[in-house]
């Protein structure tokens, strides 16, 4: 913009207006319509890049959206192809949101968004071509209604430079859309892995009418992965969401108690079924659990079966949501400590079956082992 110098009858003097003087018979310069729409439009341009409603009866919206403008850094040499954007991450000791559900008496109850947390989304700056990550802190947020007996997923996005959440119908198998985005209140397809524009929070299962929904909170973070070195007896817990496909556990024990076998294993609630057999190449013996599908005995991760040896163990599984369950695959090595003796070498192979009740989604899968030195697992979540 500038002066309407090409105007000869705007009356502009040095090239600025000028008010009229009645004393000397020097009228005022004239705004041509042009000139005032034009001027009036670039402050226009500039709130609503803001992410402001332009409001005739506010005069300070000018200021605030340049002040936003210039603290998202809103220009195209900033921003980066969507397809570059990380994923989303949340700010908290696990990646996950503290949902909490409450009952309705007329629905199939409520979600609820705890405030301050930090959260890390991409926003659009071109629509479907470019965007750039930004931070916002939760705001307490609560769903409408939900339908009873209903699969929903909380979701987010950033909507008119707010992040702002949403619920919509799905399934965890739900593909994403071309946009990368949901839809607020859609019948159906929610239930896609976080995108770079769009947070997947967590799986929202109502009941009947008046009683409380499940809420399965979704892990959004950096990496999926897990580790920790275990001495002793105890449990600890192995996380596990609703987008989890497969996983991997990897649980290493190469100083094996001086005394003690050690044991890591699941605990035996909630399985269906497995299969094991031990190999020993030194003598090809085979021996294993006959039972098949009918002996409930896959609770051992790793064992070493005789004081002084050493193994490692592998797992893999793959994940069923919505039957709720898993289907694993173990393999184990074991060789005894400084002997050179194949005899005391055995492999295992196993897989199982197993179920998954809610707990398992919030406090994650309990592994227990009992004397242990310096044992490391690792966990690793696929999606």
């Amino acid at each position: 913009m500038d002066y309407p110098k090409s105007v000869p009858s705007a009356g502009l003097v040095d090239g600025k207006f000028i008010d009229e003087n009645p004393l000397t018979g020097t009228p005022g310069s004239l705004i041509p319509a042009n000139w005032g729409n034009g001027v009036t439009q670039e402050i226009l341009n500039v709130i609503t890049a803001g992410d402001l409603t332009p409001d005739e009866k506010k005069y300070d919206q000018l200021l605030q959206a340049i002040r936003s403008v210039s603290s998202k850094g809103w220009t195209l040499d900033s921003a980066l192809p969507i397809g570059s954007l990380p994923l989303p991450t949340i700010a908290s000791a696990e990646g996950r949101l503290s949902v909490t559900g409450s009952a309705a008496a007329t629905s199939g109850g409520k979600v609820t968004v705890p405030p301050g947390v930090p959260v890390s989304l991409g926003q659009e700056v071109v629509d479907g071509q470019l965007g750039r990550s930004r931070t916002f802190t939760t705001q307490s947020w609560t769903s409408a209604d939900l339908l009873p007996n209903t699969g929903y997923f909380l979701r987010a996005q950033v909507i008119a430079g707010a992040l702002t959440f949403y619920v919509q119908r799905g399934t965890p198998t739900d593909v994403a859309p071309a946009s990368l985005k949901g839809t607020a209140d859609g019948v159906g397809g929610g239930g896609f892995s976080s995108t770079s524009l769009d947070m997947c929070v967590a799986w929202i299962l109502t009941g009947t009418v008046g009683t409380l929904p499940s809420v399965l909170t979704i892990f959004n973070r950096a990496r999926l992965t897990w580790s920790q070195t275990v001495n002793g007896t105890g449990v600890i817990y192995l996380p596990l969401d609703p987008h989890a496909r497969a996983a991997r556990l990897t649980v290493g024990n190469p100083t094996p108690s001086a005394t003690l076998v050690t044991n890591v294993g699941f605990s035996e609630v909630g399985w269906v079924g497995s299969s094991y057999t031990f190999l020993s190449p030194g003598t090809q013996a085979i021996s294993g659990n006959p039972a098949g599908w009918t002996g409930k005995y896959p609770t051992v991760i790793t064992t070493n079966n005789e004081v002084g040896d050493v193994t490692v163990s592998t797992l893999s599984a793959s994940f069923d949501h919505s039957q709720l369950r898993s289907l694993w695959q173990t393999f184990q090595s074991q060789h005894g400590l400084g002997s050179t003796s194949a005899l005391k070498d055995e492999a295992l192979h196993g897989i199982g079956i197993k179920n998954h009740p809610v707990t398992d989604y919030t406090s994650g899968i309990g592994v227990n082992f009992s004397n242990a030195v310096n044992v490391h697992i690792v966990w690793e979540l696929l999606r």
